[in-house]
């Protein structure tokens, strides 16, 4: 007899031994019923897990013990009723909840004649459930954080300025900021109200707790409720499976911008202003509250009066927002700041590609006369081209864009050093030297310079020499 066949049968006439040390020292809760529904054994681990004693339920009938409470549902009853195994999860009188596999038990005709429920302790699992799904908040929160900063093109304070202007706007701010009252800052496009809300922030007592940027004009009109406070697992069609934080719950603790709120519909701006009431939000499919402890600031372009007298803003939400008011002026007002900021921007482009380039005198004054419709943004974008595109160590008032070159000498004040020349004239003559400048650039003599302009090398010499132009 080979030792393998002899190890089998010395097993097997112990099995009973085995089986019953398995059942008492198994870590889950074992209860075998019979068919009729009566309890014939339960395990130390059972006792544990429902808190049901085995002296007080041995012997008992499962539809006695459902009946008295000792727990909400029964899978062996299920099983016996349905003749399938079942899974399901529920609570003991103990307060644990676990989750209960109950499976049919056969003999030998395959009839069935009892049952064996498994139970499990899953609040260790519920618990580390909790925690990843509060680590995924925190998650989205940083990531969000990420890309805030991420944008940030101003240093560290945020604010390039020398204007008594702005001085007064960030007196304002810096007041506001030690308090949590919500805050609307208004100003035409690209006059900085992002960064002035950065500054209310970093000055804030909420300095250390997240900061969320919610741009309302970048968010599809379909998506505002989502993204604004979230969803639950399976809320709509493409929902994702684990829910979503939104952003006022991202935020809470800290600070939430809306940066272009004027941009939300009527129905999000109804539901924005309970959540401003309430000071707590229900993501969409949710059933229970999240309490919020979020400051407000809000931002817009917009005149949001005339947007209420259009009936496109609630009043009472204006009123909300609208409880510090801070105006940023825009750049044709102060007209000192945008020196202070050109030469902040061509330092940093400097630093940054390794470079020494400098504007001259007259351009510097073409800029600061500017309108600049398109306040600091467009400030920085014309620096930066002007940048890109100058191939020497100063940048001329000639390499100005068109639309700055044309109103600079049309104003009624410039005057050109040559007073005999038209305005139209000094531009005409302005515009050959580029196109000049740019023919002798690109070719490598002045007979192919001259060819490409079709005009005659003769006239191409007299020409560079009258704009003093390199060649």
């Amino acid at each position: 007899m080979s030792h393998s066949i002899k190890v089998k049968e010395e097993l097997l006439q112990q099995i009973p031994d085995y089986i019953y040390g398995g059942l008492e020292f198994s870590s889950d809760g074992i209860l075998i019923a019979d068919s009729n529904a009566n309890i014939l054994y339960i395990n130390p681990a059972y006792e544990e897990i429902s808190g049901l004693k085995e002296s007080d339920i041995l012997g008992k009938n499962l539809e006695e013990l459902l009946a008295e409470n000792a727990f909400n549902e029964s899978a062996s009853l299920k099983v016996l009723e349905t003749k399938q195994s079942i899974s399901l999860i529920h609570r003991y009188i103990s307060g644990r909840t676990a989750l209960t596999t109950a499976a049919p038990i056969y003999n030998g005709e395959k009839e069935i004649i009892g049952v064996i429920c498994n139970t499990r302790n899953i609040e260790s699992l519920i618990k580390l459930k909790k925690e990843l799904e509060k680590v995924n908040l925190i998650t989205q929160r940083y990531s969000q954080e990420l890309q805030l900063l991420r944008k940030e093109h101003f240093s560290a304070k945020g604010l390039i300025y020398k204007s008594e202007a702005m001085k007064e706007t960030l007196k304002l701010a810096s007041t506001a900021a030690k308090f949590d009252s919500t805050i609307l800052i208004t100003g035409e496009s690209g006059t900085g109200k992002e960064v002035l809300s950065n500054f209310i922030y970093q000055n804030s007592n909420r300095k250390d707790k997240p900061f969320i940027r919610v741009n309302c004009a970048a968010i599809p009109k379909d998506l505002f409720e989502s993204e604004l406070f979230g969803y639950m697992p399976g809320a709509f069609t493409g929902a994702s499976n684990s829910g979503k934080a939104g952003m006022f719950e991202l935020a809470n603790t800290g600070t939430i911008l809306l940066d272009e709120v004027g941009e939300l519909t009527m129905p999000i701006q109804s539901k924005l202003l309970r959540v401003i009431q309430e000071k707590e939000v229900y993501r969409i499919g949710g059933t229970k509250p999240i309490k919020l402890d979020v400051r407000i600031i809000a931002s817009t372009n917009r005149n949001l009066q005339e947007e209420i007298r259009n009936n496109s803003f609630r009043e009472d939400l204006y009123f909300r927002l609208n409880v510090f008011p801070i105006t940023i002026p825009p750049l044709r007002k102060r007209l000192e700041d945008i020196t202070e900021m050109i030469h902040y921007f061509m330092k940093n482009l400097n630093s940054k590609y390794n470079k020494n380039v400098i504007m001259s005198e007259e351009l510097l004054d073409a800029l600061a006369k500017y309108s600049w419709p398109g306040n600091v943004r467009e400030l920085q974008n014309i620096v930066e081209y002007m940048f890109i595109m100058n191939e020497r160590d100063e940048i001329g008032f000639e390499q100005l864009p068109d639309k700055i070159l044309n109103e600079h000498v049309l104003m009624d004040e410039y005057k050109h050093a040559e007073e005999n020349k038209g305005k139209l004239e000094y531009l005409m003559e302005v515009y050959e030297k580029i196109i000049l400048q740019s023919a002798l650039s690109k070719h490598t003599s002045l007979r192919k310079a001259a060819k490409a302009l079709g005009i005659d090398p003769s006239t191409l010499s007299r020409k560079i020499k009258k704009y003093n132009l390199e060649t």
